[in-house]
């Protein structure tokens, strides 16, 4: 099997957002319940019934699939694949056999394509986001130890490059995904706390991260200003004890 690069990445990403297409791919008629979907998929599968009654009446792009160990696994379209089972069991027979794109992939190129190929087919909540970026990341060290892939440069900038954010932003979803606690990451899951919010409380204790994520379950939750203000005083507090020559826990002498 021929070599995939960054260079094809950043392909997918310049096709997938210019015109929602991949080329290099073949054709081939499935019957949709043949197809697998991704294990490692988890953007949001709403709405099936509604895109199913529009494809009877204008239609759909095809499904875009990886061929891995003779296996056909979904890489852009896990909708439209429901969408198309859903007008098979509702009796449309003609969606016995569907048209789809396809081609052969490592296990790790498949994560990079399905990442890459959704990037453009979907906005993304804040924590949707920070899940591509944990994502990417990992796909790419796959890639690297299992395909040979050629990484140029830091990792965090390229996974920077291939989502059109800013170097900063992506530390920002780092430092939420490796500190922040699961009752953090469950209230910005929700959309009860913002991106901001999240980063800032990611930085502080446990305990205190707990007591934020109960406050933003609550009406009228908390504010990012809130979050960063008690962020800052903790930092203060830390820098203070440390100018006076104590560590942290350390009781001062009496």
């Amino acid at each position: 099997m021929a070599k995939f690069g960054i260079n094809d990445l950043i392909d997918i990403k310049k096709k997938e957002s210019e015109s929602g297409t991949v080329n290099v791919y073949k054709e081939i008629w499935l019957n949709p319940k043949d197809v697998k979907p991704s294990e490692s998929n988890f953007y949001s599968q709403e709405n099936i019934e509604e895109l199913a009654d529009s494809f009877l009446a204008v239609g759909q792009q095809p499904t875009v699939l990886a061929r891995v160990d003779g296996e056909f696994c979904i890489v852009s379209g896990h909708r439209r694949n429901l969408a198309n089972i859903r007008n098979l069991e509702r009796g449309y027979q003609e969606y016995g056999k569907v048209i789809y794109l396809y081609k052969d992939m490592t296990p790790a190129m498949l994560e990079l394509s399905l990442l890459m190929g959704n990037a453009y087919n979907r906005e993304f909540t804040a924590w949707e986001k920070s899940q591509q970026a944990k994502r990417l990341r990992e796909a790419l060290v796959r890639a690297k130890k299992e395909d040979g892939l050629k990484i140029p440069g830091k990792l965090r900038d390229v996974v920077a490059e291939l989502m059109n954010e800013s170097s900063t932003n992506i530390a920002r979803m780092e430092c939420i995904s490796n500190h922040a606690t699961s009752e953090i990451s469950e209230e910005f899951k929700k959309g009860n706390l913002g991106i901001s919010a999240a980063y800032e409380a990611a930085k502080l204790p446990p305990d205190e991260q707990r007591e934020i994520a109960k406050q933003a379950s609550k009406d009228g939750g908390i504010k990012t200003k809130e979050v960063t203000q008690r962020a800052m005083k903790k930092r203060e507090g830390k820098d203070t004890r440390k100018d006076k020559g104590f560590q942290v826990g350390q009781k001062q002498d009496t």
